[in-house]
């Protein structure tokens, strides 16, 4: 999984560094409970429309009843028949995107976004394939098998405004004793869709959940559903459940000021109703929700697991849902709460769906980092991979003055080498785990001490660059707008280069040599940490060798310009030989 390598690149460096510094002379939230929720039964279906996903046991899981809304004292929709009589196919569509409709369970068969590209097509959020086992997106899901297989194999009516948004889709089912209604707004300029439900049974609420299983976003991706995960949210806190935290289905109590299904760049977030809901709905939260682990098989291999998720809580639900890319700019402009929409738009502090892209640990440097980036490409150049070139310019020359400092400390311990040796020549006669080298190590923090010498100072610079470095991975597997950004022969910055092509890695290790042999190595230093130094080349060649194109370009470029810097300071600074 492309992820995971990386972060194991990160690690790694990490170790290594506290390595160096080790030999160097001495200066969640609870988890839900794991209930069992059943997978939607089967109904028969046309040849012209996908089928429904096939019935499983069920256990109801062992919860407390819900507390009745505002919603479920309303008085209830009056128990008539109303049924299709065919299955149908409603298309709506908008210039961001296209969603297809079936009224056997007023599913969606497709989501489609039309300014994204998958294997040549328009990316597809819905894995066809897998919800026609496991269940279509917008389901209704209940505790109640009698309630729930009914409605997944009904035929409801449809009335759609337009065909294209804005557009409200409204569908309905009633077989005199069920009742389910579900409408659907859409707005042209918006990835936002508001969703409204209501289910009775004999004139009274049921309470019921709106459902996206069977996986979520880009397929071409590999390993596409292990990158797949869940984010319940409540006020500033979030926990993200992946796959394999998700051991059997189980309900999640709230409130939650949203939850989410995401992929690396893509996501369907489901919040609070909003403006032209009913009132009482308009809480700001959300009741509650269920987590799923569904399996499908795609007739290739063994059978693939997938996430899913189902929000609501109530008998009349008022949702809205953001399905879409995760770009900060539009995401950071949609408030979690209703209430708060204004707010957010005049930039006051208010939680909104920026916080789905996680930067991770180093925020406060990624952030920037992707700004400028931004920034670069909508005013200098139009290429995301000569926008990393010119920032990590910039950053290295930032840090120059550091490098420079580093380097006059490593020079000054060049001029102690004699004074150090002579030191560790007295004391090689001892073991590494003899007390007598503790005393060797504080002569020679003395020396250092008494010329004005800091020791760390050739490490600081490394450690420096690990928050930019993370940073940077962090921004390239979230920001949407990396993804397939393309730079020379890099087809996209996002992932490895081909495993034909492997230039940027190759480059990577050569210029990590040549730096190396151009820094001036402090004499006498300890053998198990020149060791090291000597192996770090290929140790990290071998690591980047597999990471996404993006952080080995940053990478690189830091090299190259401070092999640059490092010749400058090899050509002005006074020799070694002169010193001596």
């Amino acid at each position: 999984m492309e992820e995971k390598d990386q972060s194991r690149v990160l690690l790694a460096f990490a170790l290594s560094a506290l390595v160096l510094l080790f030999f160097a002379p001495k200066a969640k939230k609870p988890e839900p409970a794991k209930n069992s929720a059943p997978q939607s039964q089967s109904a028969k279906q046309s040849p012209s429309a996908p089928p429904a996903p096939s019935a499983q046991p069920m256990v109801t899981p062992k919860q407390a009843a819900p507390a009745t809304s505002a919603a479920q004292t309303t008085s209830a929709a009056p128990a008539t028949t109303v049924s299709a009589s065919a299955e149908t196919e409603t298309v709506i569509s908008s210039g961001l995107y296209e969603v297809h409709f079936t009224n056997r369970g007023a599913v969606a068969t497709n989501w489609l976004l039309k300014n994204f590209e998958s294997n040549g097509k328009e990316l597809d959020l819905v894995n066809p394939l897998a919800t026609a086992q496991t269940g279509w997106p917008f389901a209704i899901y209940s505790d109640d098998e009698t309630v729930r297989s009914p409605l997944a194999g009904a035929l409801y009516t449809v009335t759609a405004t337009s065909k294209t948004a804005p557009s409200t889709v409204t569908f309905e089912y009633g077989d005199g004793s069920l009742h389910a209604r579900k409408e659907f707004h859409f707005e042209p300029d918006s990835y936002v869709v508001r969703v409204s439900t209501e289910v009775t049974r004999d004139g009274k609420p049921v309470v019921h959940e709106l459902s996206w299983r069977g996986g979520f976003g880009d397929r071409s991706v590999q390993d596409y559903n292990l990158g797949t995960s869940v984010i319940l949210t409540a006020g500033e806190k979030q926990d993200r459940k992946g796959i394999k935290d998700v051991k059997t289905d189980a309900h999640v109590a709230g409130p939650f000021s949203y939850v989410a299904i995401e992929d690396h760049f893509f996501v369907a977030a489901f919040m609070p109703g909003g403006e032209g809901d009913a009132p009482a709905a308009v809480s700001g939260t959300i009741p509650g929700a269920a987590l799923f682990k569904n399996s499908y098989s795609s007739g290739i291999g063994n059978p693939i697991d997938l996430m899913g998720v189902a929000v609501g809580g109530d008998a009349a639900n008022h949702l809205r849902v953001y399905v879409g890319p995760k770009k900060y700019d539009v995401l950071k402009t949609i408030a979690t709460d209703p209430r708060n929409q204004k707010a957010v738009q005049d930039g006051q502090t208010a939680l909104s769906l920026a916080s789905i892209i996680d930067f991770g640990w180093f925020a406060v440097v990624a952030l920037p980092m992707f700004m400028a980036l931004k920034w670069i490409v909508a005013h200098w150049v139009a290429n995301y991979g000569w926008a990393i070139v010119i920032l990590t310019v910039g950053i290295n020359f930032v840090l120059f003055p550091l490098k420079l400092s580093s380097m006059k400390s490593a020079m000054k311990m060049q001029k102690l080498a004699p004074q150090v040796k002579a030191i560790q020549e007295r004391y090689k006669k001892y073991k590494m785990n003899d007390p007598k080298k503790a005393e060797m190590n504080e002569e020679v923090m003395a020396l250092y001490k008494k010329e004005g010498v800091n020791p760390l100072g050739g490490c600081l610079p490394m450690l420096i660059q690990l928050p930019f470095l993370y940073g940077f991975y962090r921004v390239l597997s979230q920001a949407v707008e990396m993804r397939h950004a393309a730079w020379m022969w890099v087809p996209d910055l996002s992932v490895h280069e081909p495993f034909f092509v492997h230039v940027l890695p190759i480059m990577f290790l050569v210029s990590m040599v040549i730096l190396q042999k151009m820094t001036p190595q402090a004499p006498g230093g300890d053998p198990v940490q020149q060791k090291m130094m000597m192996m770090m080349p290929i140790m990290m060649g071998v690591m980047f060798y597999n990471v996404s194109s993006g952080l080995v370009l940053y990478w690189l470029s830091s090299n190259i310009v401070q092999l640059g810097q490092q010749w400058y300071i090899n050509k002005t600074a006074p020799s070694s030989k002169a010193e001596k």
